[in-house]
């Protein structure tokens, strides 16, 4: 089974001991050499899985004095960053996926517009639905250039498209635009998520760069609103 990054590992039991009180509101977390010995990690390490919790509103950073925890998280949430995906966040052996399409096309002028390339550049179209233990979770269609992330194959959907991207082509995913909107389901949102025709549902819209800045991905997801949870959190520097 794939390892979870040192990072989200840090990320993972953090903000679990916040939601269990092991680390209750007001209280400072231990020094970032601390963190770094017990998670056997870098100080660096330590600090990206921090940052993250700190983007989410749970903890708050000061220069000179540490960092505390400001709130308990959202229960049953599932916040990622742009280079993280469902394994990284609920663990390989929980996810399970089901190919529905996987063409190579032209893209829509629309597609082509969006990921800043030539409408007779071909695209892989990927639909495929996803399971959490299981249970549905979400339906996802993908476009990606086949200039930018060449040899995708059927079996990469099955695991983890993110992983192939940076393990195997060596690429590092940086930052995503996204677009978040209700909708209600279609005879296919039915079918395979296993709720009536007409249900509301909420969809996110993504568009994905690699750190180059050069768009690689433009994702339409399309979730059950009972397990939907957005969060923004506004913090004045």
């Amino acid at each position: 089974m794939k390892k979870q990054p040192k990072y989200i590992e840090v990320y993972t039991d953090i903000k679990k001991k916040i939601a269990n009180g092991t680390y209750s509101i007001g209280e400072k977390l231990p020094p970032g050499d601390v963190l770094a010995q017990k998670y056997q990690a870098s100080k660096l390490t330590v600090k990206k899985g921090i940052d993250m919790l700190v983007s989410e509103g749970l903890l708050h950073t000061r220069s000179g004095y540490g960092t505390e925890v400001l709130r308990t998280p959202i229960d049953n949430s599932k916040v990622f960053g742009p280079n993280e995906g469902l394994f990284d966040l609920v663990g390989e052996e929980h996810v399970t996926s089901e190919i529905h399409t996987f063409s190579i096309e032209l893209p829509t002028n629309e597609v082509a517009h969006i990921l800043d390339i030539d409408p007779k550049e071909y695209v892989y179209n990927i639909i495929r639905s996803r399971f959490i233990d299981a249970a549905p979770y979400s339906i996802e269609q993908t476009f990606m250039p086949l200039s930018v992330i060449p040899g995708l194959e059927p079996k990469h959907l099955k695991r983890s498209v993110y992983g192939y991207i940076s393990g195997e082509l060596g690429l590092e995913i940086k930052s995503s635009h996204i677009w978040i909107k209700g909708d209600t389901a279609n005879d296919f949102d039915a079918e395979v998520l296993s709720i009536e025709p007409g249900a509301f549902m909420i969809e996110v819209d993504k568009v994905v760069s690699l750190s180059s800045g050069i768009p690689f991905e433009y994702s339409l997801s399309r979730h059950l609103y009972q397990d939907f949870v957005f969060e923004a959190v506004f913090v004045e520097k």
